[in-house]
């Protein structure tokens, strides 16, 4: 039976379409059955029986009226989340009293049926027409409490997954601020060491720098951003690096300009070149060559395979670049290749 719920704090609508709707046909058919029950083979459809008629469903919606009204006085003070047997205990009792204050219409309903329009004294029919008003009060209540605690449990499952979901949302900032802090001394030691030996070098590295972490601070409240902002960031980035390694690093960019305005998880191209810096070999005689391309709605980041011995690797930045797509869309996910000669990473690309 479709009730209003009641959420603490919040002001009920006492007045309802749809429920007073299901209370007036509920009273139609159990008047009805009592005028059915009671009433014997000469009762005709006449204008006494009418008046009885509606007297009785006038009685059942009050009945169920005022129920209604006072488990929404109550559902401020006891919510059912928190009190559901204190609800409920009052609940019933004030169903029994109120009961039993509409005795006078139930008594006005009994001498309308039974004395002025049947011609006769109340006997086991009476009884029965009770017992139905009992059962019907009983069945009303048990509808109001099993809806509105559907209903209550209903919104906090709702309320879990909103909380979850700006969890879930936390904790992909949080991994998308995770920019190693072991470069940012490195490439401060690097500066410090290029100033006094060449101070326009010096100024060209530090101008990467600044666009490195100016890219970072605006791009670490968006999920997505445009792969044309991606390609420029990671260019600074990666100059950044050939600082160091001079000749070592290799970058190749086979990005047509129609894809530019896709869009890609933010950062993630500095984990997979990082990636690829952390775990290989990049010096002049053996030169680390990545190639960032697109491949069938992918962006593809490859690099050749020369791994460092010494390297220790807990693989976070691939398993978290892979949590943030599954967070952005759950039927794209993170694609890794490898053979002998490469490594591949593949990142879904968005529209």
């Amino acid at each position: 039976m479709p009730i209003n719920n009641f959420t603490p704090g919040v002001q009920p609508r006492y007045f309802d379409f749809r429920r007073i709707a299901i209370e007036l046909i509920a009273s139609v058919f159990i008047s009805w059955l009592i005028m059915a029950l009671v009433g014997d083979d000469s009762v005709k459809l006449d204008s006494e029986s009418f008046k009885a008629f509606t007297f009785v469903v006038v009685t059942l919606v009050c009945l169920c009226e005022g129920i209604f009204i006072f488990d929404a006085l109550i559902s401020q003070r006891y919510p059912w989340h928190t009190a559901v047997r204190k609800r409920m205990v009052a609940l019933f009792t004030f169903s029994v009293v109120w009961l039993h204050t509409v005795g006078f219409m139930a008594g006005k309903m009994s001498k309308l049926l039974f004395i002025e329009h049947a011609g006769r004294e109340p006997g086991d029919d009476h009884y029965v027409a009770v017992t139905i008003l009992i059962l019907f009060t009983i069945i009303y209540v048990i509808s109001l409490i099993g809806y509105n605690y559907h209903e209550t449990l209903k919104r906090f499952i709702v309320e879990n997954e909103r909380l979850q979901r700006e969890k879930l949302e936390l904790d992909y900032f949080a991994l998308q601020d995770q920019l190693n802090p072991h470069f940012l001394f490195n490439n401060m030691s690097t500066l410090m060491a290029m100033i006094p030996e060449n101070s326009e070098k010096a100024l060209s590295f530090a101008g990467n720098f600044t666009d490195v972490y100016r890219y970072v601070l605006m791009s670490s409240r968006h999920k997505l951003v445009s792969l044309q902002d991606e390609l420029m960031f990671i260019k600074s980035y990666v100059a950044i690096h050939q600082e160091r390694l001079v000749n070592g690093l290799m970058v190749a960019y086979d990005v047509p300009e129609s894809e530019t305005k896709r869009k890609v998880p933010a950062l993630s191209l500095q984990f997979l070149v990082e990636n690829a810096i952390k775990h290989n070999v990049a010096t002049k005689e053996n030169p680390l060559q990545i190639r960032i391309s697109i491949e069938e709605n992918m962006l593809k980041v490859t690099n050749n395979l020369q791994p460092k011995l010494s390297t220790y690797s807990t693989n976070t930045g691939l398993r978290n670049l892979k949590r943030r797509i599954q967070f952005l869309a759950e039927d794209k996910d993170l694609v890794v290749e490898s053979d002998d000669k490469h490594f591949t990473v593949k990142v879904p690309v968005f529209d």
